[in-house]
């Protein structure tokens, strides 16, 4: 019915085809966000006022708007004047997967300030562990993130001269200054074992993969479902496909990133304490009421980290 839909909206624009796909979507997706915000003031975590979240939601349709429909354009250009439009269409979607990396630090302000760590003893601990490493960037930073929720975290993003490691406010408000280096040493353990860059390579072969499917998509399926074999529908499809694609293949995305850390926690504990990463491990759990341990299987299909008890455990055998 909803294919029925957008090609009965189409009228052979293939770039409406897909911004009606989206629209759709997006339609259905925001009751239940409004329902999680919900949920999530019930349980003390959303901190956001309902101005934010629609001045939130308006910016998400700008960068839609203006980022998002030139990448399908030129998608559905590609599609509609190449014979194998499936491998240009993977190397040019790999090419925006690399620059989204190097440009995340720039679009994550349009929604958050990010200030230099203030307290000057910590952030010489963390930069001394930082040039253990190698690792260069602009400083330490503080993201405001509880202007929208209370829960604890801090990652590491980008790549090259864009790389940084941020730390969410409320994670420096809960935790001690020896627990806040051990969470920036884990996050430096991304840095030192590539991480970003690995995934970005597994990224490529999935993509590779994804097209290569929809690229050799039959023109009797297209007859059979009543729809155009346009730019614009071959490009729903491959949300479509790619939807249940990338859910087969998230046993294996999850399997790595559980490994990675790992790995990562080894690095925490080697430049800040095992002890430390340990409490600040818990105080995580606490304060974000996640389960400390989950089903093996459950885990093997949902989780992208390993659950605080496995965590804690390989942190002792150190």
């Amino acid at each position: 019915g909803g294919l029925w839909l957008i090609n009965y909206f189409d009228n052979g624009n293939s770039l409406l085809t897909i911004v009606i796909y989206f629209a759709i979507l997006y339609l259905i997706s925001l009751p239940i966000d409004i329902y999680r915000k919900i949920i999530d003031t019930r349980f003390g975590f959303n901190r956001g006022s309902w101005k934010l979240f629609i001045v939130d939601n308006l910016k998400k349709i700008a960068i839609f708007i203006l980022v998002a429909v030139p990448i399908f354009y030129l998608l559905i250009y590609f599609i509609e004047n190449f014979k194998e439009w499936w491998l240009i269409g993977a190397l040019f979607i790999f090419f925006i997967v690399v620059l989204i990396n190097l440009s995340l630090p720039y679009f994550m302000k349009l929604f958050n300030k990010f200030t230099p760590l203030e307290n000057e003893e910590l952030k010489d601990r963390i930069e001394e562990i930082m040039e253990k490493v190698g690792f260069k960037s602009d400083g330490v930073f503080i993201m405001d993130a509880s202007k929208r929720d209370s829960r604890l975290n801090a990652f590491f993003g980008g790549f090259g001269k864009t790389k940084r490691v941020v730390l969410f406010d409320t994670l420096v408000e809960k935790l001690t200054p020896r627990e806040i280096i051990a969470v920036s040493g884990h996050e430096l353990g991304h840095f030192k074992n590539r991480d970003i860059l690995k995934n970005i390579g597994m990224m490529g072969v999935m993509l590779f993969g994804l097209f290569f499917i929809i690229g050799h998509l039959p023109e009797s399926m297209f007859q059979e479902l009543h729809l155009n074999k346009n730019g614009g529908n071959i490009l729903v499809f491959a949300f479509i496909i790619g939807e249940v694609y990338f859910y087969l293949l998230t046993p294996l995305i999850n399997l790595v990133s559980r490994h990675n850390e790992f790995e990562a926690d080894k690095m925490g504990a080697e430049l800040g304490s095992s002890k430390d990463l340990e409490t600040a491990l818990v105080k995580l759990v606490k304060e974000n009421k996640s389960f400390p341990k989950s089903s093996k299987i459950y885990s093997l299909i949902y989780h992208s980290h390993p659950s605080v008890l496995e965590r804690i455990e390989e942190l002792k055998k150190q």
